[in-house]
């Protein structure tokens, strides 16, 4: 009996350690780890119904196949707005344009939509109204090669606001409001070919600050309010091909303005108001094919201006308020053997009809180049000066297209149509008999201290080059000595 009550005792014993345990378990504390799923991203290509800021239309509503972005934004939308995390999700995505309805509905660049999408090779925003761009705006993109921000109203470019892009090769920023150009905006750029910063307000360019843009080939800052240009302005633009400064408040060029820009091909610098070019303006520029000057208010071209420029191949100096010119400025040009096709236009410009524009007729009758040939058969005149006091200045429309200079070819179909002179108020040079064009007194007096007094049987014809060519200059020699016998 006694060894049956304990067994009884040890098994009361452990059914109760057993029910402690059981409670012990049911009251113990939650484990607390939890389990956290990703809230699921918006497809930016299937956003649907009325209320979204935004909409995109995309080349596949698949997001991993998603490689073209086209969003337009309709309403106003903040840089924290919840939309913008969800183009992450989109990573293929090669080209986005954000397209702006609304003014003040933009007003930043969206760096937290675009940072995440290493794949990205264009951005385009237009429209919007961002006044500022930060430093380090398009951050993380190893392969973006174009920017383009048309029309935004973009007023201030900070330091860095375009730096460490390795692929950068085209950056559009015309059509804004920028005013001032500071050193660093462009920084660390090993690739960038095309900067537009035409149709702002640019008027102070600080020294240097296309320093780290080595390998620039185009740079447009055409239709601004830019008054003068330095050599320390393109510091760093040796690489530089294409230069657009047209439709600016330029007065004079000084010497040597473009010479760290020693591999200019074309230099386009019309419809400024320049009234001086120095001696020495384009030194250094020997590879230089096109100059274009036209609708300034250029009175005098010297005779030693072009002396350092072998290889251009294109003048023009329409639409300015050149009373002569000698056959010695243009020499440079119409004596380059290098290239098939040349031209020197000076129409519209209040040309006296004198002897000092006889080099004309020779050079009309000798040029192979029916480029320069059209060019000098649109040359007007007129008999008596009137001179330019006062002269209201005329913008020259019919601007050389920009292409190259390769579309003089007689083969292009613009050929013939790319010059439309304005002036009706002179006659055309080659309808004036050679034997008609006077020679008033003070050009006289200055042939005959440089020549001495004209005997028509001691003329002696000079070569005019290694070709054998008579050198127009003489045809004025000749002129005399008929007027004088």
């Amino acid at each position: 009996m006694e060894q049956v009550t304990k067994y009884l005792i040890i098994i009361t014993s452990l059914m109760t350690a057993k029910l402690r345990f059981t409670e012990s378990k049911n009251n113990a504390v939650p484990n607390t780890t939890r389990n956290y799923y990703p809230i699921p991203y918006i497809n930016i290509c299937d956003i649907i119904g009325r209320s979204s800021k935004i909409y995109c239309y995309c080349n596949n509503i698949d997001p991993e196949l998603t490689t073209r972005a086209d969003c337009w934004i309709f309403s106003e939308i903040k840089e924290d707005d919840p939309i913008w995390p969800n183009f992450s999700s989109q990573s293929g995505l090669e080209y986005i344009t954000f397209n702006v309805r609304s003014e003040n509905v933009l007003t930043f660049i969206p760096t937290k939509a675009i940072s995440s999408l290493d794949k990205l090779k264009q951005i385009s925003i237009q429209f919007g109204t961002i006044k500022r761009i930060p430093p380090y705006a398009f951050k993380n993109l190893p392969k973006l090669r174009q920017i383009i921000l048309k029309s935004n109203k973009i007023n201030i470019l900070e330091k860095y606001s375009f730096s460490h892009m390795m692929s950068l090769s085209n950056l559009s920023l015309d059509e804004n409001e920028i005013t001032e150009l500071n050193t660093d905006i462009f920084f660390d750029l090993p690739n960038l070919q095309i900067l537009d910063l035409s149709f702002n307000n640019i008027s102070l360019i600080h020294e240097g600050c296309f320093k780290h843009l080595s390998n620039l080939k185009e740079l447009n800052l055409d239709n601004n309010y830019i008054s003068v240009i330095t050599k320390e302005m393109l510091e760093g633009l040796e690489n530089l091909s294409k230069l657009n400064i047209r439709y600016n408040k330029l007065t004079m060029i000084g010497n040597l303005a473009f010479s760290d820009s020693s591999g200019l091909k074309e230099l386009l610098i019309d419809n400024n108001d320049i009234e001086y070019v120095s001696e020495r303006a384009f030194g250094g520029l020997s590879q230089l094919r096109k100059l274009t000057l036209s609708g300034n208010r250029l009175s005098k071209f010297y005779e030693d201006v072009l002396d350092e420029v072998r290889n251009l191949v294109i003048l023009d100096l329409r639409g300015n308020l050149l009373e002569t010119i000698s056959y010695e400025a243009i020499r440079t040009v119409v004596e380059n053997d290098k290239s098939a096709s040349i031209a020197v236009y000076l129409d519209d410009n209040p040309l006296n009809c004198d002897c000092r524009l006889s080099w004309v007729y020779l050079l009309r009758n000798e040029t192979k180049h029916n480029a320069l040939l059209n060019a000098l058969e649109k040359i007007s005149c007129v008999m008596e000066p009137h001179g330019h006091e006062g002269k209201d200045k005329v913008y020259n429309k019919n601007l050389l297209p920009d292409d190259s200079y390769d579309y003089y070819d007689t083969n292009n179909n613009d050929y013939n149509n790319f010059i439309k002179p304005t002036n009706n108020e002179g006659k055309k040079l080659i309808n004036i008999p050679i034997d008609a064009l006077p020679c008033p007194k003070e050009i006289m007096k200055s042939i005959e201290e440089t020549y001495g007094h004209p005997v028509q049987n001691e003329i002696k014809v000079k070569a005019f080059s290694v070709a054998g060519r008579i050198s127009p200059d003489l045809t004025i020699i000749i002129l005399l000595g008929k007027l004088l016998y």
